[in-house]
């Protein structure tokens, strides 16, 4: 056993020890983690080229990195003249496809088709060949050889000088003359069915039977994007356009047009489906499948104007629905959303898109910022005074989704300048902003009067917004209601706990979207809405989605009763649920209890003054 003195000896002598040990240097600090995707954004916005490519290999390289970013990568190699890096990064991506237990057969093709045309551009016509003749052998063993998508294949071919006699064996034919036949019968099945290709489409519903499982929308677009590069792919003598692939990313002059788009009927709200990665869903439906198809760009304003007055013309509401997409959104998906959203809500007038140039890439954020110009701002001023001012269009709502909110809260600021104490819309939507919170905040504070409401979506779960801070180094933004945005002239709803997923960004197209149909039909308030809770913060007011106020109001109810107010009009919205309670209880239906909750909304709002229903008393 040591004895205690000699324990305390010790210790002091280490203590003493301690002290006669001169300090350390204080230690350096840790340099902060790198974030590969900021620098490539940098590198990008600066133009350099090597230190672009250098970070694409780096997370190229990086097992983390997920098939949609790697696709990204081997663009922005081909973008930059890297042809031999795209090639071996798409290679890799198509033998990834191949090798997976359920391949998708319509993303392989796709693969071998973007090498071919890689190498096409490049002058390498055997190596466009072969991948060409891959592509033409997957299309004709698991679509057909009359699929559509044979057509811009076999085209493309033709017109970049590839050895068709290579191609023709590939794909199973005996003779040139065989495949030449596939590419007519593949032309004109894309003419009757309207299926998804990069050209020819047509889009009928006469094939289908007088009642189509599907529905037309024609969506109006004003854009300052600038046309694509490159030669158009001609068929019976005619340019064809395809939205998929006609604008960049580069701005131009603004212009205007139309693209039809089928939306399928039996889907849910908010969906866009595409074909499934199964292997017998590869052939787009129209109706089962969202497909973008004929696309035409008008002359001038003159000639956009007349097609949408007669547009309105033909609507009895009159009305106007306008989207500005946000980050990271190529114009045909941009479009796609846009129909989507007009048949959700039901839009009786015209659906309206507003194209600004963003990459459409996850990499390219400082490029989409470097977009946000005074010339930018004043495109968008202008087309939408053009929709105010000259369509005679009885409503107008304008809704921006993330960073398109820069662009919207900037022309709205200017508007406000060059036209004060003038009402030019009627609702106006902040979905997700990715905007400074502080400069929001100074621009918002100008322009009320500009339409009859303003509203803000923001949620505490949006990733998107969090990974924004670390792009801009800058403190919160507006789309974040961790520390909510909250001003006399804007209604705040807080949607954090109807985030889908946890992701946030897009709130108004999922849990937001049965609250945001009411602002876009009805222009009810906050307080008459009863899937909103109030929550006291200071002297303001921020609106939580996912705390009714009462107990008989659920999403489901909510919708219901927001329906039938559109459908058959407020008055009579009351004796209309009424009778279907009656028609369900006599039935023995579960429904009758979702009619009584939305027959109770009604009410509700009646007694808040919106109406005065014409009904019986509410069922206890």
């Amino acid at each position: 056993m040591i004895p205690i003195r000699a324990v305390a000896m010790a210790t002091l002598l280490a203590v003493l020890a301690a002290c006669a040990t001169p300090p350390r240097e204080p230690a350096a600090p840790l340099s902060p983690p790198r974030d590969l995707l900021v620098e490539l954004g940098d590198a990008e916005a600066a133009g350099d080229r090597d230190a672009m490519l250098s970070l694409a290999s780096e997370l190229w390289a990086d097992p983390s990195t997920d098939m949609e970013l790697r696709q990204d990568l081997a663009e922005l190699m081909a973008r930059e003249g890297d042809t031999d890096g795209a090639l071996a990064a798409y290679q890799d991506l198509a033998d990834a496809e191949a090798a997976a237990p359920e391949t998708d057969w319509a993303r392989l093709i796709e693969l071998e088709a973007r090498m071919a045309e890689i190498a096409a551009a490049a002058g390498d016509t055997a190596t466009a060949t072969a991948h060409a003749g891959r592509a033409v052998a997957l299309v004709a063993d698991h679509l057909g050889v009359d699929h559509p998508r044979m057509a811009p294949l076999l085209a493309f071919a033709k017109a970049n000088g590839l050895d068709l006699a290579r191609i023709a064996m590939a794909g199973g034919f005996a003779t040139i003359e065989e495949m030449e036949l596939a590419l007519a019968d593949s032309i004109e099945r894309a003419r009757d069915t309207g299926a998804a290709m990069p050209a020819g489409r047509r889009l009928s519903p006469r094939v289908f039977g007088e009642e189509p499982d599907f529905d037309l929308v024609k969506v109006f677009y004003g854009t300052d994007r600038a046309p694509a590069p490159g030669e158009k792919l001609i068929v019976d003598g005619q340019p064809v356009l395809d939205a998929r692939t006609y604008y960049s990313a580069d701005r131009g002059k603004l212009e205007t047009g139309t693209v039809v788009v089928s939306v399928p009927r039996n889907r849910a709200l908010g969906e866009i489906p595409k074909p499934s990665v199964l292997r017998f869903d590869v052939r787009p439906d129209p109706a089962r499948h969202v497909i973008v198809g004929d696309m035409k760009i008008h002359p001038d304003m003159e000639a956009f104007v007349r097609e949408l007055k007669l547009e309105l013309a033909k609507s009895q509401r009159r009305e106007i629905f306008v989207l500005i997409h946000g980050y990271n959104t190529k114009f045909d998906a941009g479009i796609e959303r846009t129909a989507q959203l007009s048949t959700d809500l039901e839009i009786d007038g015209a659906a309206v898109f507003y194209a600004w140039p963003s990459a459409g890439s996850l990499f390219g954020y400082k490029a989409d910022r470097s977009q946000i110009t005074p010339e930018a701002v004043k495109d968008l001023e202008d087309f939408l005074l053009i929709l105010a001012d000259r369509t005679g269009a009885d409503r107008i709502s304008v809704v921006a989704h993330s960073m398109g909110n820069e662009f919207l809260t900037l022309a709205l600021n200017q508007m406000a300048q060059d036209r004060p104490g003038e009402k030019l819309f009627d609702e106006v939507v902040f979905a997700s902003p990715d905007v400074d919170a502080d400069e929001f905040i100074d621009r918002v504070s100008q322009i009320r009067g500009l339409a009859d409401d303003f509203t803000l979506y923001a949620s505490s779960k949006d990733r998107a917004l969090q990974a924004s801070r670390r792009f801009n180094g800058t403190g919160r933004r507006a789309g974040d209601s961790a520390q909510p945005v909250l001003l006399p002239v804007l209604n705040t709803i807080d949607t954090s706990a109807v985030s889908d997923g946890g992701l946030g960004h897009s709130d108004i197209f999922g849990g937001a979207f049965t609250d945001f149909q009411a602002i876009l039909w009805l222009s009810l308030e906050p307080d008459q809405r009863c899937l909103l809770g109030r929550r006291e913060e200071g002297n303001a007011v921020a609106w939580v989605l996912g705390s009714p106020r009462t107990e008989f109001c659920d999403p489901k109810a909510f919708s219901t009763a927001m329906t039938t107010m559109r459908r058959v009009g407020v008055e009579q919205s009351a004796n209309v649920l009424s009778e279907q309670i009656a028609e369900a209880e006599s039935l023995g239906s579960p429904d009758a209890s979702l009619w009584q909750a939305a027959l109770r909304i009604v009410q509700w709002l009646g007694t808040a003054g919106l109406f005065m229903p014409e009904t019986t008393p509410a069922p206890q």
